[in-house]
């Protein structure tokens, strides 16, 4: 392992559940020369990355940390994360991928992700539908409280398709199932012969709820693409949300 190698190996050691380590206990972790770590946080203490505790005699990360911490947050927007996390997703895929926000009782596209197959299906920016009919509206309407998307949905519904849920009875149940489980489908609905996966997110500066969907021929929805699909979004959805988390106990 290189010097830098090295340097990672020991900051990945820290979390917020333990945030300061003592010298010992970092060079058991690493399985590293006592030597190597030794000249490692001393090159580590002196550039500010880490601070040293001469009481304790515990290492935690320095100020020099957070401050890269800031100029990273501050030259990432949230929907810029979201949009490169999607782009990944498609790319493994060649499927189309949404970013959606409400516009009342609608959901307007305001980015697309083109996929790369051959049968990728793609509407443009500013495209509106019905929030209720759709696998990403479904999860953004999850995220409020039931009161709250009531008044984005009509009352009654209006018919869409067979498999749109058809009264506020129904879409209650699908949007229990969707905070259960953090997933969402839809197929022939708003389009015939086309399948997506949603979820939803809200950005931690704004608050504002944005969605996120993949579209896909129906006719090649195995239970294999759609886990393989609903995995990613999970794991996208769980590391966004984590930078949040992250974010906010910096900023406090």
């Amino acid at each position: 392992m290189g010097a830098l190698d090295d340097a990672i190996s020991v900051l990945g050691c820290f979390s917020f559940d333990e945030p300061a380590l003592s010298q010992a206990e970092l060079t058991r972790r690493l399985g590293r020369p006592k030597a190597t770590v030794s000249r490692v946080m001393r090159s580590l203490r002196e550039t500010g990355i880490l601070e040293f505790d001469t009481e304790r005699r515990l290492y935690s990360p320095g100020i020099r940390l957070f401050e890269l911490g800031q100029i990273s947050q501050a030259n990432h927007h949230f929907l810029d994360l979201v949009h490169k996390r999607l782009q990944d997703i498609c790319d493994i895929g060649g499927h189309t991928g949404y970013i959606t926000v409400f516009d009342g009782a609608d959901l307007i596209v305001l980015r697309v992700v083109r996929g790369s197959s051959p049968l990728a299906i793609a509407t443009s920016p500013g495209y509106k539908t019905a929030a209720y009919a759709t696998s990403n509206g479904r999860a953004m309407l999850a995220l409020l409280e039931d009161q709250a998307w009531r008044q984005r949905v009509p009352d009654p519904i209006p018919y869409v398709s067979a498999t749109t849920p058809a009264d506020h009875a129904e879409l209650r149940e699908r949007i229990g199932k969707i905070r259960a489980s953090g997933r969402s489908y839809s197929s022939n609905e708003t389009v015939e012969g086309v399948s997506s996966q949603g979820t939803a997110m809200r950005d931690p500066d704004t608050q504002e709820i944005i969605g996120v969907a993949i579209s896909y021929p129906a006719s090649l929805g195995t239970d294999v693409l759609k886990e393989r699909i609903a995995v990613l979004l999970d794991q996208m959805r769980t590391d966004l949300l984590r930078r949040t988390v992250l974010s906010r106990r910096a900023a406090t």
